[in-house]
C-alpha cells in the first residue's frame, strides 16, 4: 500500500486534517459559548450554565450509540453526515441572532445546539475509529501521538487567533457570531477532505465474523455492552470521571475564574492557547520514545499530574507573596494560573495520548468504532456534570465581586475561589488512587492480548522491583 508523508497513507493524514479544521472551530466555540448564550441570545447566567450543560449532556447521550452507526456505515458516510450536521448548526447559531429575538430566538438556538452535538458525537467517534482503521500496528502509537499534535496545534490557535482575533477586531457581541460563522466555513472544509476519503485504502479493516448477517446497529450495541472486556472498559473509563473534570475546567469553569480574579479584559483565547501550545512542544519531544513505557502507568502518572495541578489554585494567594518576585495578589494569581496550566499540561500530554491508544488496543476488530465512542464519553460526561456543578461553586465562590474581598483580605478560606479548587482536587485525586486500587479488575482473565502484554510487562518489571 503506498505511502506518503511520515510512514501514513494519504487517508491518515485526511482525517487529521478534519480534526485540525473542524478543532479551529470547536475549540473557539467551547471557549465563547457561555458568553454567547448570555450576550447574543439572552440567556441568564445560570440558562446560559444550563444549556452548556444540556449541549455537552446530548454529546453524551449520543455517543453511547453513535459508534454503532459509524460501525454499520462506514467511515467516510460518518464524516460527511457528520460534518453536514456541523455546517447546518454553526451556520445558524452565527446567523439566527440577527434575524430573530426574544423565546423564538432561544428556542431556535436550543435545537441547533442538539443537531451540533449530535455532529460533534459522531465527528469525534469517527476520528478515533478512522485513525486505527488507517494505521497498523506497527505506526499507531505514533499515529495517535500525531493526531494529539495535531489536535492541540488546532486548539492553540483556536484560542490565540480565532477566539481573541474575532472578539478583539469585531467586539464581543459580533466576535462570538464571526467565530461560530467561521466554523461553518471549517467545517465545509471538513467535508471536502471527507470526500476525499478512500476506504480501500484501510490499512487494518474490521473482521467479518463469517456469518454473512447484516447487523444493525442496535444489535452490534447489544452485543458489546454483554462483554465482559467492554463492561471493564466501561468501568475504567467511569474511574477517570474524577479527573475528566479538571480536562473541562479550562472552558466551563476558568473563564469567570480569571476575569473576576484578574481582571474584565483578561485575553481568554491566550490564556487557553497556553496548554495545547506546550503539549504540541512535549508531543514533538518526546513522540520517538514515551511509548516505550507501560501504558497503564503512563495513564496512572498522568492523571495524578493532572489532579495535583489544582492544588496551585486551592493554596490561599497571600501564601505566594513569599516567593521572591511576587511583591502583590495580583501576581500571585498570575503565578498560579500560569504554573497550574504547566502541571496540567504535562498531565495531559502523558495522559490523553496513552488513552487513546489504550482503548484502540483493546477494542475487538469488528467493533472498534462502538469501543472507540465510548472512549471519550468521560470527557462528555464530565462536561455536563460540570456544567451544574460549576454553576453553583462560581455562584458561592467565585462570584462577580469577590475580588474586592480577595483584596482586602475580607473573606474566609471556605468561602473562597481557592476552596472550590480544593473541591475540585478532592473529586480528581480519587481517579488514578481507584485505577491503581482496582487495577487487577480492569486487566485479569479476558484482557484483550494487547493489553495482557502490557500487564505481563508491567508484572514482569514489578518482580525484577522485588527482587
Amino acid at each position: 500500500m503506498a505511502k506518503t508523508l511520515g510512514g501514513f497513507n494519504k487517508e491518515f493524514w485526511l482525517v487529521n486534517a478534519i480534526q485540525f479544521f473542524d478543532g479551529l472551530s470547536y475549540f473557539s466555540v467551547i471557549i465563547i459559548l457561555s458568553m454567547f448564550l448570555t450576550d447574543n441570545v439572552g440567556f441568564s447566567d445560570y440558562e446560559a450554565g444550563a444549556w452548556q450543560g444540556y449541549f455537552f449532556l446530548f454529546i453524551t447521550a449520543f455517543m453511547f450509540t453513535v459508534g454503532s452507526i459509524c460501525d454499520v456505515i462506514g467511515d467516510k458516510k460518518s464524516f460527511i453526515f457528520a460534518t453536514i450536521l456541523l455546517m447546518v448548526s454553526r451556520l445558524g447559531m452565527g446567523v439566527f441572532p440577527g434575524l430573530m429575538e426574544g423565546k423564538l430566538l432561544q428556542y431556535s438556538i436550543g435545537g441547533l445546539l442538539f443537531i451540533m452535538a449530535l455532529g460533534t458525537a459522531m465527528l469525534v467517534t469517527i476520528t478515533s475509529t478512522a485513525l486505527r482503521h488507517f494505521t497498523n500496528k506497527d505506526n499507531r502509537g505514533k499515529g495517535f501521538n500525531l493526531y494529539y499534535l495535531i489536535m492541540n496545534i488546532g486548539a492553540m490557535l483556536a484560542g490565540v487567533a480565532v477566539c481573541d482575533g474575532f472578539r478583539n477586531a469585531l467586539g464581543p457581541v459580533k466576535g462570538n457570531l464571526a467565530i461560530f460563522t467561521f466554523g461553518f466555513v471549517m467545517s465545509a472544509v471538513c467535508f471536502l477532505c471527507a470526500f476525499l476519503i478512500n476506504e480501500d485504502n484501510m490499512e487494518e479493516k474490521d473482521e467479518d465474523d463469517g456469518s454473512g448477517e447484516v447487523k444493525t446497529p442496535l444489535k452490534i450495541f447489544a452485543e458489546v455492552w454483554k462483554e465482559k472486556a467492554f463492561q471493564k472498559l466501561v468501568l475504567f473509563l467511569c474511574l477517570t470521571l474524577g479527573v475528566r473534570l479538571v480536562f473541562t475546567h479550562q472552558t466551563m469553569v476558568m473563564p469567570k475564574y480569571y476575569l473576576r480574579t484578574m481582571f474584565a479584559d483578561f485575553q481568554l483565547g491566550a490564556v487557553n492557547s497556553l496548554n495545547p501550545l506546550i503539549i504540541t512542544v512535549g508531543l514533538a519531544l518526546t513522540m520517538n520514545f514515551i511509548g516505550k513505557f507501560n501504558i497503564v502507568k503512563l495513564l496512572v502518572v498522568g492523571m495524578t499530574l493532572s489532579a495535583l495541578s489544582l492544588l496551585f489554585l486551592a493554596f490561599p494567594g497571600e501564601w505566594f507573596l513569599a516567593i521572591p518576585g511576587i511583591n502583590n495578589l495580583d501576581q500571585a494569581y498570575r503565578f498560579v494560573i500560569i504554573a497550574q496550566i504547566l502541571v496540567f499540561a504535562v498531565g495531559e500530554l502523558i495522559f490523553s495520548p496513552r488513552f487513546t491508544e489504550y482503548v484502540a488496543s483493546v477494542a475487538p476488530k469488528d467493533k472498534v468504532a462502538s469501543y472507540m465512542g465510548l472512549s471519550a464519553l468521560p470527557m462528555f460526561i464530565a462536561r455536563p456534570i460540570n456544567g451544574f456543578v460549576s454553576g453553583l461553586l462560581i455562584a458561592s465562590l467565585c462570584y462577580d465581586g469577590v475580588k474586592a474581598k480577595i483584596e482586602t483580605g475580607n473573606i474566609e478560606y471556605l468561602e473562597s475561589p481557592e476552596f472550590m479548587w480544593m473541591i475540585y482536587f478532592a473529586l480528581a485525586i480519587i481517579s488514578p488512587i481507584a485505577v491503581v486500587a482496582l487495577k487487577r479488575t480492569l486487566t485479569q482473565d479476558n484482557a484483550p492480548e494487547e493489553a495482557q502484554k502490557e500487564v505481563a510487562q508491567a508484572q514482569k518489571e514489578e518482580a525484577k522491583a522485588e527482587a
